[in-house]
């Protein structure tokens, strides 16, 4: 049983971009050299530093927000020009497309780690009971392990109130346990998501023939010979000159308020919404991002029209529950719940559609471990049973983390057994329809335990380990596991070395976490975490006063019956919506609509994704799919100009320590 899929989803724009599935089998090009791990290595340190300084202290932009990271996309437009110049003057040391390519999953990864839903959280989480806890009141702090947090409230004085260093022996010493302590557990569980990603990348890519919209921007860029494909497409340097003339005129305009500036970013329409029920419309944004629309073009039209009208449905459920006085209940009608039922469907969905592959792939590994068994040879990162053998111990490792951090085995074990599933299909989301956001905001196991089971259930242990992780709980924007796949795909249709692409992955993270923690604590010490950031200590005081709320009782510490029925109803549809596709051909409504429009990123991207679905339609109605392949090339220069433009500005917002235009964002 296969997902369906339309037919328009992938654009073929040169020869080269043709998957190499269907090719000859020839001699495997390294792609990922020393060079460009070491350049990458070089470079996250300041990609992370730019980030920080981006999402945490200048209001934006927030180019980790979205599903493909700007700034990054930036930088490969900086290396391609480097690299069109050496292929001139110095084509020996010009950088090949695998390493180009090998440097945009590293820089990606970095990204993400150190985004706005990120590392950054730790960073906020590790000093605030230390710092608030007094003034709070918090009981609760005692479950803390010591090595997991700092307790020293004088050595984090400068952390929140700045004007000081990070780099004194005092203060490294009680931030260096926690840190490498929490490095090291999220390295192994972004190795268990990529070892995931080895026995799926086989189902999804080779046998599914998912698409990974997401990665055809930096393939194009990329390809031998700059300028004699992409380049050369005057569609898009026509997109590409609108979107960046568009993002230098408003960027003028805030530094020159005399100057009209044009209405791209949030014009928000609830101060219209006035009377009972409209007004239980908590915020309906209208944007028109280019970036949004150009990545909505390559969506399939079923998922465009899904995504705006669930995000009008799931506003609906809110005006209804108004207009019924139904929403007297707390967090009725409980989109969250829906949303995560949702998440749940997809994952039994896509296990069940594999199932043939899951278990060729359990028996292959089983059959490894025979006496005399030949050695497994593969052209993936990892062997079925060195990746199953990484999944299996590295879970049983996490496990073993929050045992020494006195948490539950059971809450350790339903935690992994639902963040694992979560991530995976935001992975599957990305490569199947490349989605511009998947958030899923307050959506974790933290939240949906104590709906199910109620939080009388957890002990302060649990309560901690809940409040320490909200950094991978809290919303799923920059989640790295999606990008691991697509640089594992990158390296499958560009002839690179997997194993070495597996290992630049996983330095990426080690260097991209450690990378995040610096950037964030660099600037925190000189600036002043609770004086000049933006978000300095906001989503950790989110997470401890919920901790709060369960540790005294003042939310109630009952399972919660509506809460649970929600969850149900939302797996429900999601597997309706999923038989439904597969009885009618071209039924309109997309699973993964309904489940991604549940959360708080799609009021950003709803109205540019109308604008693409209607330009799309119109597209292949009249012109057919080869007129939608040569307009694709248009779309590609809106996201290059405007990531481009963007960080042009994010950039100089850094050199001159200014606020400068945001391009994308809140």
């Amino acid at each position: 049983m296969q997902p369906a899929r339309t037919t328009e989803s992938k654009p073929t724009l040169t020869a080269a971009s043709a998957p190499t599935d269907s090719l000859p089998e020839v001699r495997r090009a390294s792609g990922v050299t020393l060079r460009a791990i070491a350049i990458g290595a070089l470079l996250i340190p300041i990609n992370a530093f730019w980030i920080v300084r981006l999402e945490r202290v200048m209001f934006g932009p927030y180019p980790s927000t979205i599903s493909l990271f700007a700034n990054v996309v930036f930088i490969l437009f900086l290396f391609v020009g480097l690299n069109a110049i050496l292929k001139r003057t110095f084509p020996r040391v010009a950088f090949s497309q695998g390493e180009l390519l090998t440097l945009y999953t590293m820089l990606a990864i970095s990204t993400g780690l150190a985004g706005l839903d990120g590392v950054g959280i730790l960073s906020q989480m590790m000093p605030h009971g230390a710092w608030f806890g007094a003034i709070q009141h918090w009981d609760f702090l005692g479950a803390f392990p010591h090595w997991l947090v700092v307790t020293d409230k004088e050595a984090v004085r400068g952390h929140y109130i700045g004007n000081t260093t990070f780099y004194r022996l005092p203060i490294l010493k009680v931030w260096i346990v926690p840190m490498l302590a929490w490095t090291g557990f999220i390295t192994l569980l972004l190795f268990v998501a990529n070892c995931i990603n080895v026995l799926v990348r086989r189902q999804w890519a080779d046998s599914e023939r998912l698409t990974f919209p997401i990665i055809w921007l930096p393939i194009e860029m990329t390809e031998a010979g700059v300028g004699t494909s992409l380049f050369r497409n005057r569609l898009l340097w026509a997109g590409f000159a609108i979107a960046a003339g568009l993002s230098l005129w408003n960027g003028l305009a805030f530094l020159y308020p005399s100057l009209p500036s044009l209405p791209i970013g949030i014009t928000d329409m609830k101060p219209f919404f006035t009377t009972k029920p409209w007004n239980s419309v908590e915020w309906f944004p209208i944007t028109f991002y280019p970036l949004a629309i150009g990545l909505s073009f390559l969506l399939p039209l079923d998922l465009l029209f899904s995504c705006w009208f669930f995000f009008l449905f799931w506003n609906m459920q809110g005006i209804v529950s108004n207009a019924m006085s139904w929403d007297t209940t707390p967090d009725f009608p409980f989109i969250k719940e829906q949303g995560f039922g949702s998440i749940v469907g997809l994952f039994c969905f896509y296990l069940w559609s594999g199932r043939k592959t899951y278990g060729a792939i359990w028996r292959n590994a089983l059959a490894s471990f025979k006496p005399g068994s030949a050695p497994q040879r593969t052209t993936e990162a990892l062997s079925d049973r060195t990746a199953l053998l990484g999944l299996t111990l590295g879970t049983l490792g996490l496990i073993a983390f929050c045992l020494a951090a006195g948490v539950a085995w059971w809450v350790a074990a339903f935690f992994f057994a639902l963040y694992l599933p979560t991530i995976a299909v935001i992975t599957r989301i990305r490569a199947e329809l490349g989605a511009p956001v998947h958030d899923f905001h307050f959506m974790g196991p933290d939240a949906m335990l104590t709906r199910l089971a109620g939080s009388a259930t957890l002990k302060p242990a649990d309560m901690a380990f809940f409040t320490c992780t909200f950094s991978l709980t809290r919303a799923h924007r920059s989640d790295t596991m999606p990008i691991g796949l697509e640089g594992l795909q990158l390296a499958k249709l560009r002839q690179m070395d997997a194993r070495r692409m597996f290992a630049a992955i996983m330095i990426a993270t080690v260097l991209g976490t450690l990378g995040a923690f610096w950037a964030f604590e660099h600037q925190a010490y000189a600036l002043g975490a609770a004086s000049k950031f933006n978000q300095g200590s906001g989503h950790a005081m989110q997470a401890f006063q919920r901790t709060n709320s369960w540790f005294t009782g003042s939310l109630d510490p009952r399972p919660n019956g509506q809460a649970s029925f929600a969850m149900f109803l939302g797996l429900i549809t999601t597997l309706a919506l999923f038989a439904l596709r597969l009885r009618f051909f071209g039924f309109p409504f997309h699973p993964i609509g309904y489940a991604i429009s549940s959360s708080w990123a799609i009021n950003l991207v709803w109205m540019p994704m109308f604008i693409a679905w209607v330009l799309k339609g119109l597209t292949l109605r009249y012109g057919g799919l080869p007129t939608y392949r040569r307009f694709v090339p248009f779309f590609l220069g809106l996201i290059l100009g405007d990531c481009v433009m963007g960080s042009i500005w994010a950039l100089a917002g850094l050199l001159l320590n200014a606020r400068t235009y945001n391009f994308f964002g809140a």
